[in-house]
């Protein structure tokens, strides 16, 4: 079970996606949300990044420890309106993929959790 959003259940089946696919994965399914809850996978039909991934991928499983390092990325900027924090993971998700090699995601820096300069 994921610490950071115990509302994932733990299953036997092995990941669906791992690696720079799964956060390619979550990437699609948070560019086609409004914006992005904090600290809940769902609520009244909004999500957080991973929400909005098994909101389209009911059957998927995800690893434990990337459920918390993406959700721990969702839920670092609390004062955010979720159209900011979608805004944010999405840069924060480029930013990964650009790490992992993808093309197409090319930025240099994560973004910042901070107002200040």
């Amino acid at each position: 079970m994921a610490a950071l959003r115990p509302e994932c259940k733990t299953t036997s089946k092995s990941a669906t996606v791992v690696g720079g696919s799964a956060y390619y994965a979550i990437h699609a399914a948070v560019e086609h949300e409004d914006g992005l809850i904090h600290g809940k996978l769902h609520e009244k039909g909004a999500h957080c990044a991973i929400g909005s991934y098994f909101a389209t991928h009911e059957t998927a499983a995800l690893p434990s420890d990337f459920i918390d390092e993406v959700a721990g990325v969702n839920d670092a900027v609390p004062w955010m309106t979720p159209k900011q924090r979608k805004t944010f993971v999405l840069r924060w998700l480029k930013w990964k993929l650009t790490k992992l090699g993808m093309p197409g995601f090319r930025t240099r820096q994560p973004p910042r959790t901070t107002t200040d300069g």
